[in-house]
Parts: C-alpha cells; sequence; structure tokens
C-alpha cells in the first residue's frame, strides 16, 4: 500500500495555512537558488557610451567615429547586476591626446589601440568585475587640414509670384558671402555654398526670408560665420507702357530704297511700377528684313530684336507690314 504523502495539493489550497507554508518554501528555494546563480561567474556584452575630448586644433574630423564601445566583461551575476546600469549611464570621456597618427595619402589618420580603451575602462569598474576585451573595432580617426575660405552664398527657396506681379531683380542674400571653416580637401573643390531649402509662397511684394547655411557636404565639423543669411526677394506689381517705334530695314541692296506702311508699330508692353520710367523707347527695337521677301507679296514680318529684360508681355501692332521698293 502507497504511503500517503504529508499534503495533498488539494489540502493545499483548501486550507490557508497550508498554503502559506508551501508558498514560504517555494520562495526560500527560489531565494536560495537566486543566491546561488548571482555568485556564478558570468559573461556578458554591454554597449558604454563614450565622449571624445581634445579634437586637434588645426585639424577636421573627415570620417564617422562610434559613440558607443561594446565591451564583453565577466563578473558574478550580483556584481553585474549590481553595476551594469552605472557603466551604461555614466559616459567615458577619450582624451585625444593620445591618439597615434601616421600619414594616410592627403590626410592623417589617428588611432586609438583598444588595449589603452581596456586599462581605461578597468578604472572605472567597481567590483570584482573583468574586462575581456574590446569588442569594437580599434577606433580610428581621419583628418584633413582645417582652414577658411571666403565663399558667395547661392540661395535655394521656392516660390511663385501672383499675377500681375513680376520679380525686380535675380534672388540675393545679406551677406552676399561667408567664412567658411572646413576641410582642405573639400573647401577647394568649391566655388560657392548654398542655403537650406525654403518655400516663401505666393508673393504680391517683396519678402525676406531668414535661412541657415548649408553644410552638408563639409561634414559635421564644418563651421560657418554668419551661419545664416537673409534672402530678399523683390516684388513689384505690373503696368502697362506703350511706344511708337520706327522700323530697322535689314539687307536692303543700296541700289533700292524701301517703304513700309505703316511706318511706326505699335508696342505694348507690361513693366514694373517702380521701373516704369526707366525703360525707354530706346530699349527696344523693331526690324524688318528684305531677304525674307517673297515674290508677288509684298508683305514682311516685323521682328522684335532688342528688349529691356524686365518687359514683359511684349506685344507688336501690326505685325507684318506692306512693302514697297523703288530704285535710288
Amino acid at each position: 500500500m502507497a504511503k500517503d504523502s504529508f499534503f495533498s495539493i488539494t489540502e493545499i489550497f483548501k486550507d490557508r495555512k497550508k498554503l502559506s507554508i508551501f508558498l514560504v518554501c517555494v520562495g526560500l528555494a527560489l531565494v536560495s537558488w537566486l543566491m546561488l546563480s548571482l555568485n556564478k561567474s558570468f559573461s556578458t556584452t554591454v554597449l558604454i557610451p563614450i565622449n571624445y575630448v581634445n579634437f586637434p586644433q588645426s585639424k577636421v574630423l573627415l570620417n564617422h567615429v562610434p559613440d558607443q564601445l561594446a565591451v564583453s566583461l565577466t563578473g558574478t551575476g550580483y556584481d553585474l547586476l549590481q553595476h551594469d546600469d552605472e557603466l551604461i549611464k555614466d559616459t567615458m570621456t577619450i582624451n585625444l591626446d593620445n591618439l597615434k597618427m601616421s600619414v594616410y595619402g592627403d590626410y592623417e589618420r589617428g588611432y586609438l589601440d583598444p588595449a589603452l580603451l581596456s586599462s581605461q575602462l578597468q578604472k572605472r569598474l567597481k567590483g570584482p568585475i573583468g574586462i575581456n576585451r574590446v569588442l569594437s573595432d580599434s577606433i580610428e580617426f581621419l583628418f584633413d587640414l582645417k582652414v577658411s575660405r571666403t565663399l558667395p552664398v547661392k540661395p535655394k527657396v521656392t516660390y511663385s509670384i501672383q499675377q500681375g506681379y513680376t520679380l525686380l531683380d535675380s534672388v540675393s542674400t545679406s551677406p552676399a558671402e561667408v567664412e567658411v571653416f572646413g576641410p582642405l580637401s573639400i573647401l577647394d573643390t568649391m566655388s560657392f555654398v548654398s542655403t537650406r531649402q525654403s518655400d516663401a509662397g505666393e508673393l504680391n511684394k517683396s519678402k525676406v526670408v531668414k535661412s541657415q547655411v548649408d553644410l552638408e557636404k563639409l561634414g559635421d565639423n564644418a563651421r560657418v560665420f554668419p551661419d545664416s543669411v537673409l534672402v530678399s526677394i523683390d516684388i513689384d506689381q505690373l503696368t502697362e507702357k506703350k511706344f511708337m517705334l520706327e522700323l530697322t530695314h535689314l539687307n536692303v541692296p543700296d541700289s533700292l530704297k524701301l517703304l513700309t506702311f505703316p511706318n511706326a508699330i505699335e508696342v505694348t508692353v507690361q513693366v514694373p511700377l517702380s521701373r516704369f520710367d526707366g525703360i525707354e523707347q530706346s530699349d527696344f527695337q523693331l526690324q524688318v528684313d528684305y531677304q525674307k521677301r517673297k515674290v508677288d507679296y509684298p508683305i514682311l514680318p516685323v521682328e522684335l530684336e532688342r528688349w529691356p529684360s524686365l518687359a514683359q508681355e511684349v506685344s507688336v501692332s501690326p505685325k507684318q507690314v506692306e512693302i514697297v521698293v523703288s530704285k535710288q
């Protein structure tokens, strides 16, 4: 006959006293197991945040360097559990005065040996935690000579102009030039810097937009002074202006005389209101070309040869003239 157990499962859950004894025993077992486990030696990998100081003053960094170190650690479960958060949260400062430098083509290369990093890390550790090795590859720094150049600024701005208005002059920046500090190898290939892209919207009057200078091509360590410029977009309203112009005759043989009917052509243009008086009849030239005549068809087309850039929607009337040819 099988021997009855001291407690059955059903009895334990029915009797509060027996349940309490059971839970205490389970708890003590778990604590004992946990204490034994924490006293064992474990290996783990942590990512430690790092910060670099004392970059070489006359050089600029060209490559990206890691902002974390992967480190393999060994210690008891208790020590690792106690100090793991401290290692991760506490940023380690790396002094670049210890960089080993060598020539790398047109650049200079510096590197930090993982053994030196391990020595510095070991000084930060609390308790009997050991470093197996720094898992990150040897950290390399690629430097170029830092120089300054004064470069013109080209604005990058999108906009639209309301109907009946016009752009007076090309979009400009103030100041027109900035001083850029960056790597020699890149600055020597640049003839200008641009602003960051901006949108001025639809315009019916002049507008000034502040825009940052874009240094993306030069890398994170580049600097510019000033770091922003004012982008000016000059807008003016259009108004109509008319002229009566005489025609210039081209390619007429010396033995012939050319007459046109009419002999004056009306030119109608849209001009900026602020430049109304500055746009004159002499800014335009209309012509007819004798060589473009057709036999038995005494008509020549009127050609607009010259007009000012600010004049818009230029129209001529009439667009062709009758001609009469006679001998001199």
